[in-house]
């Protein structure tokens, strides 16, 4: 039975026999793909054993909307008198007012999509502060999830957290093809030929972003997150969103969204043919991916994802390391050497943390935050270190044996357009200058080349079906006077000639 057809291990098919063998001060992880009942497990095989117990599960969650829907199932299955569903936002404000929260009746504590105390560690710094205080909960069983699960757990080894894991096979069979894109204007033009009766799912880092495109393309939806700060939120129809979420579905052909939607959120349609992902993190960008749940083995999704280059990556490196040296001067030298140092440089991985002294606080690191910066660094790195690394890494991630560069094939048509127009034409120094400048072959200093056998080496070797004729003793023009009976500029000037010759399959 091949993977495709193959039915789906679930979390209840790896768990349910070791349910009762979980202690009190256990901490389990469970990293899982989207689709394959994480929830389903707490709900159908968890909740059957606390309430036998007369215990109760504390179930945090980390988006407003997810939050929202979990509840009304929750309360439509009538399970609302064991498992009660809180935002981990929550949480922590409830902390800042030392509020009790988890009460002695819970013995599991649900952490679902778990590694939002890593990534959202980058916006919110209390995520230190609701981690530790479900890591101090040592009187209960806790249970970590997530699709992305593998940061988080380092975070656990590097701080030598006991726990136990279990992994369910991730299952990407349903991606038909795995596409990168560079330019902006490459996926707009790409988008515009996609069929009317195909959907599109694009989610980018910003709101700005996602709203520029919403503009661009009339029949589509705008979403971002309600409470924001992104001016853009006042453009978006709240009604609309609140169907989409219910139905599982929209009417429009585009979504445009930010990461608001990354986790939790189910679509369920078979016309949504592509997800489009400009999203920096990892973690983030796979969770968007799973957005879309699969309804049979027929339905399959093109998945189209912005590169991110060498260059790139090596900025990201840079800027990974303004956090860390920072930080890692302050463990190594102390505060006073710190404010000494970098007294005007604000760095978001350290802050203030009260204390009984002469100034009234110290300086202290925030772990979370401390431990993404290195992890995120170490990531870069690794993939920085060979040629097309972060297109390879998404492409092995996704269980994908080769990917399309769409840049490569938009301008590929480009250049074959113009070609086209200026075959068997006389291409004079003027001609010739725009045809080198429209190819644009450099070396590798980055100088264009404008040698004939070059420019044909690149038709070649790209497969394109063209040659110039550069003949020193025929290609010069002898016409004293052109057919109309004027005197020919061109007289005794050299030209290129353009040809196409045919290709069989």
């Amino acid at each position: 039975m091949t993977q495709s057809t193959k039915k789906r291990i679930t979390v209840s098919d790896v768990l349910t026999e070791h349910i009762h063998t979980w202690q009190r001060g256990n901490i389990i992880t469970i990293e899982a793909g989207t689709g394959v009942g994480k929830s389903h497990f707490i709900k159908n095989e968890l909740y059957p054993i606390a309430k036998k117990e007369r215990s109760r599960i504390l179930f945090f969650l980390n988006r407003t909307r997810l939050n929202e829907q979990f509840q009304e199932e929750i309360k439509r299955d009538g399970k609302s008198d064991v498992i009660t569903i809180i935002l981990y936002q929550k949480y922590e404000w409830e902390l800042l007012k030392n509020c009790v929260v988890v009460k002695e009746d819970y013995k599991y504590i649900v952490c679902d999509e778990f590694h939002y105390f890593l990534t959202e560690s980058r916006y919110n710094k209390n995520t230190e502060d609701s981690f530790y205080a479900m890591i101090n909960e040592k009187s209960k069983i806790r249970i970590c999830m997530s699709a992305t699960a593998d940061a988080m757990i380092a975070f656990f080894k590097y701080k030598n957290i006991k726990h136990e894991s279990y992994s369910i096979p991730h299952d990407y069979s349903h991606i038909k093809e795995l596409i990168f894109y560079q330019s902006d204007k490459v996926l707009e033009k790409f988008l515009h030929q996609i069929p009317k009766n195909h959907k599109v799912i694009c989610f980018t880092g910003s709101a700005k972003k996602a709203f520029m495109l919403h503009a661009t393309f009339k029949n589509s939806m705008f979403v971002c997150s309600p409470s924001g700060i992104a001016p853009e939120k006042s453009h978006m129809d709240k009604d609309k969103v609140t169907k989409m979420l219910i139905d599982e579905k929209f009417g429009e052909q585009f979504v445009f969204s930010t990461s608001t939607l990354d986790n939790g959120i189910n679509l369920r349609d078979k016309q949504i043919k592509y997800i489009v992902a400009d999203i920096m993190d990892v973690d983030i960008l796979i969770q968007c991916l799973g957005r879309k749940r699969i309804i049979d083995k027929s339905d399959k999704v093109t998945v189209i994802i912005k590169n991110i280059s060498n260059k790139m990556l090596n900025k990201l490196i840079r800027d990974c390391d303004k956090q860390i040296e920072p930080a890692l001067y302050l463990q190594e030298h102390g505060t006073s050497s710190y404010v000494e140092k970098y007294r005007k440089q604000s760095n978001r991985i350290v802050y203030d943390r009260p204390v009984n002294n002469e100034v009234g606080y110290d300086k202290a690191i925030n772990d979370l935050m401390f431990f993404k910066e290195i992890y995120d660094k170490q990531f870069f790195e690794q993939i920085a270190s060979e040629e097309n690394g972060y297109m390879n890494y998404i492409k092995t991630k996704l269980q994908q044996d080769t990917y399309i560069i769409l840049d490569d094939t938009y301008d590929k048509a480009d250049i074959t357009d113009y070609l086209d127009t200026i075959i068997g034409k006389r291409l004079y120094k003027e001609e010739q200058a725009e045809l080198i400048k429209k190819v644009n072959l450099r070396d590798g200093r980055g100088r264009r080349q404008k040698d004939v056998e070059q420019l044909n080496i690149y038709f070649q070797k790209n497969s394109l079906p063209y040659n110039i004729n550069n003949d020193s003793k025929m290609n010069k023009d002898r016409r004293r006077r052109l057919d109309n009976g004027n005197a020919n500029p061109n007289y005794n000037k050299r030209y290129w000639i353009l040809a196409k010759h045919m290709v069989f399959d």
